[in-house]
Protein backbone atom coordinates (compact mmCIF):
# COMPACT_ATOMS: atom_id res chain seq x y z
CA UNK A 1 0.00 0.00 0.00
CA UNK A 2 3.29 2.09 0.72
CA UNK A 3 4.22 1.62 -2.91
CA UNK A 4 0.45 3.02 -3.89
CA UNK A 5 0.83 5.80 -2.25
CA UNK A 6 4.01 6.61 -3.85
CA UNK A 7 2.99 6.42 -6.76
CA UNK A 8 -0.51 8.31 -6.71
CA UNK A 9 1.05 11.00 -4.71
CA UNK A 10 4.06 11.25 -7.51
CA UNK A 11 1.57 11.31 -10.32
CA UNK A 12 -0.51 13.74 -8.55
CA UNK A 13 1.82 16.42 -7.55
CA UNK A 14 3.87 16.30 -11.25
CA UNK A 15 0.53 16.26 -13.26
CA UNK A 16 -0.49 18.97 -11.20
CA UNK A 17 2.27 21.35 -11.02
CA UNK A 18 3.22 20.46 -14.68
CA UNK A 19 -0.64 20.84 -16.60
CA UNK A 20 -1.95 23.94 -14.07
CA UNK A 21 1.61 25.74 -14.46
CA UNK A 22 0.82 25.22 -19.05
CA UNK A 23 -2.85 26.08 -18.45
CA UNK A 24 -2.15 29.19 -16.98
CA UNK A 25 0.85 30.54 -18.94
CA UNK A 26 -0.77 29.34 -22.10
CA UNK A 27 -3.75 30.68 -21.20
CA UNK A 28 -2.11 34.17 -20.57
CA UNK A 29 -0.27 33.98 -23.24
CA UNK A 30 -3.54 33.62 -25.76
CA UNK A 31 -5.93 35.43 -23.79
CA UNK A 32 -4.83 37.43 -20.91
CA UNK A 33 -8.23 37.31 -19.22
CA UNK A 34 -7.95 36.30 -15.42
CA UNK A 35 -12.05 34.63 -15.38
CA UNK A 36 -10.75 32.64 -18.62
CA UNK A 37 -7.27 31.29 -16.86
CA UNK A 38 -9.58 30.17 -13.14
CA UNK A 39 -11.86 28.72 -15.36
CA UNK A 40 -9.04 26.58 -17.50
CA UNK A 41 -7.17 25.91 -13.50
CA UNK A 42 -10.81 24.91 -12.19
CA UNK A 43 -11.31 22.08 -15.31
CA UNK A 44 -7.42 21.00 -15.00
CA UNK A 45 -8.48 20.61 -11.23
CA UNK A 46 -11.44 18.88 -11.39
CA UNK A 47 -12.21 17.64 -14.83
CA UNK A 48 -8.52 16.62 -15.44
CA UNK A 49 -7.55 15.28 -12.01
CA UNK A 50 -10.23 12.71 -12.25
CA UNK A 51 -9.41 11.78 -16.04
CA UNK A 52 -6.03 11.00 -14.93
CA UNK A 53 -6.83 9.06 -12.06
CA UNK A 54 -9.08 7.23 -13.85
CA UNK A 55 -6.40 6.49 -16.30
CA UNK A 56 -3.53 5.35 -13.58
CA UNK A 57 -6.81 3.40 -12.50
CA UNK A 58 -7.27 1.75 -15.52
CA UNK A 59 -3.17 1.03 -15.84
CA UNK A 60 -2.80 -0.37 -12.44
CA UNK A 61 -5.58 -2.51 -13.23
CA UNK A 62 -4.14 -4.30 -16.05
CA UNK A 63 -0.58 -4.37 -14.21
CA UNK A 64 -1.33 -8.04 -12.80
CA UNK A 65 0.96 -7.51 -9.93
CA UNK A 66 -0.93 -5.05 -8.42
CA UNK A 67 -4.10 -5.54 -5.74
CA UNK A 68 -7.67 -3.95 -6.62
CA UNK A 69 -6.95 -2.61 -3.19
CA UNK A 70 -3.80 -1.13 -4.30
CA UNK A 71 -5.12 0.64 -7.25
CA UNK A 72 -7.85 2.49 -5.76
CA UNK A 73 -5.40 3.88 -3.15
CA UNK A 74 -3.05 5.09 -6.32
CA UNK A 75 -6.52 6.34 -7.96
CA UNK A 76 -7.64 8.77 -5.10
CA UNK A 77 -4.16 9.24 -4.05
CA UNK A 78 -3.17 10.59 -7.58
CA UNK A 79 -7.07 12.51 -7.84
CA UNK A 80 -7.01 14.03 -4.26
CA UNK A 81 -3.20 15.15 -4.74
CA UNK A 82 -3.69 16.39 -8.48
CA UNK A 83 -7.03 18.50 -7.40
CA UNK A 84 -5.47 20.01 -4.00
CA UNK A 85 -2.02 21.16 -5.66
CA UNK A 86 -3.69 22.24 -8.78
CA UNK A 87 -6.72 24.50 -6.55
CA UNK A 88 -3.51 26.19 -4.83
CA UNK A 89 -2.26 27.78 -8.10
CA UNK A 90 -5.46 29.57 -7.71
CA UNK A 91 -4.54 31.46 -4.45
CA UNK A 92 -2.03 34.30 -6.45
CA UNK A 93 -4.45 34.75 -9.26
CA UNK A 94 -7.24 35.70 -6.93
CA UNK A 95 -4.73 37.64 -5.00
CA UNK A 96 -2.34 39.92 -7.38
CA UNK A 97 -2.09 41.18 -10.08
CA UNK A 98 -2.40 38.65 -13.14
CA UNK A 99 1.01 38.98 -14.66
CA UNK A 100 2.82 38.77 -10.63
CA UNK A 101 0.47 36.40 -9.80
CA UNK A 102 1.67 34.29 -12.87
CA UNK A 103 5.19 34.12 -11.88
CA UNK A 104 4.43 33.21 -8.65
CA UNK A 105 2.77 30.50 -9.47
CA UNK A 106 5.37 29.75 -11.85
CA UNK A 107 8.27 29.83 -8.95
CA UNK A 108 5.79 28.14 -6.53
CA UNK A 109 5.22 25.15 -9.34
CA UNK A 110 9.37 24.79 -9.65
CA UNK A 111 9.80 24.82 -5.92
CA UNK A 112 7.57 21.73 -5.82
CA UNK A 113 8.83 20.18 -8.58
CA UNK A 114 12.53 20.53 -7.12
CA UNK A 115 11.41 19.26 -3.50
CA UNK A 116 9.50 16.48 -5.19
CA UNK A 117 12.40 15.25 -7.54
CA UNK A 118 14.68 15.34 -4.95
CA UNK A 119 13.01 13.18 -2.57
CA UNK A 120 12.35 11.29 -5.63
CA UNK A 121 15.87 10.27 -6.14
CA UNK A 122 16.89 10.25 -2.67
CA UNK A 123 14.49 7.61 -2.18
CA UNK A 124 15.98 6.03 -5.65
CA UNK A 125 19.75 6.26 -4.67
CA UNK A 126 19.82 8.49 -7.83
CA UNK A 127 21.76 11.46 -8.55
CA UNK A 128 20.18 14.36 -7.14
CA UNK A 129 21.25 17.53 -9.55
CA UNK A 130 20.44 15.15 -12.35
CA UNK A 131 17.28 14.18 -11.47
CA UNK A 132 16.03 17.66 -10.32
CA UNK A 133 17.71 18.93 -13.48
CA UNK A 134 15.55 16.90 -15.90
CA UNK A 135 12.51 17.10 -14.12
CA UNK A 136 12.96 21.43 -14.50
CA UNK A 137 13.51 21.28 -18.11
CA UNK A 138 11.28 18.80 -19.05
CA UNK A 139 8.41 20.58 -17.01
CA UNK A 140 10.23 23.78 -18.49
CA UNK A 141 9.71 22.77 -22.61
CA UNK A 142 5.89 21.82 -21.77
CA UNK A 143 5.09 25.00 -20.18
CA UNK A 144 7.35 26.68 -23.09
CA UNK A 145 5.44 25.08 -25.72
CA UNK A 146 2.02 26.31 -24.18
CA UNK A 147 3.09 29.28 -23.92
CA UNK A 148 4.02 29.56 -27.66
CA UNK A 149 0.55 27.66 -28.40
CA UNK A 150 -0.78 30.73 -26.55
CA UNK A 151 1.01 33.67 -28.63
CA UNK A 152 0.07 31.36 -32.09
CA UNK A 153 -3.69 31.14 -31.03
CA UNK A 154 -3.09 34.94 -29.70
CA UNK A 155 -1.70 36.05 -32.99
CA UNK A 156 -4.17 34.49 -35.84
CA UNK A 157 -7.21 34.69 -33.45
CA UNK A 158 -6.70 37.64 -30.68
CA UNK A 159 -8.64 41.21 -31.21
CA UNK A 160 -6.95 43.86 -33.27
CA UNK A 161 -7.07 47.02 -31.76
Amino acid sequence: MENALKKGLGFGVSSAVIATLAIIVGMHAGVDLKHAIISAVLVIAFADSLADSLAVHFSEKGDEKVSAKDAWVTTLTAFVTKLVFALTFLIPIFIFNLHIAIWIDIIYGFIILVVYSFQLAKSKNEGIVKTITLHILLAAGVILASHAIGLFINHFFGSTP
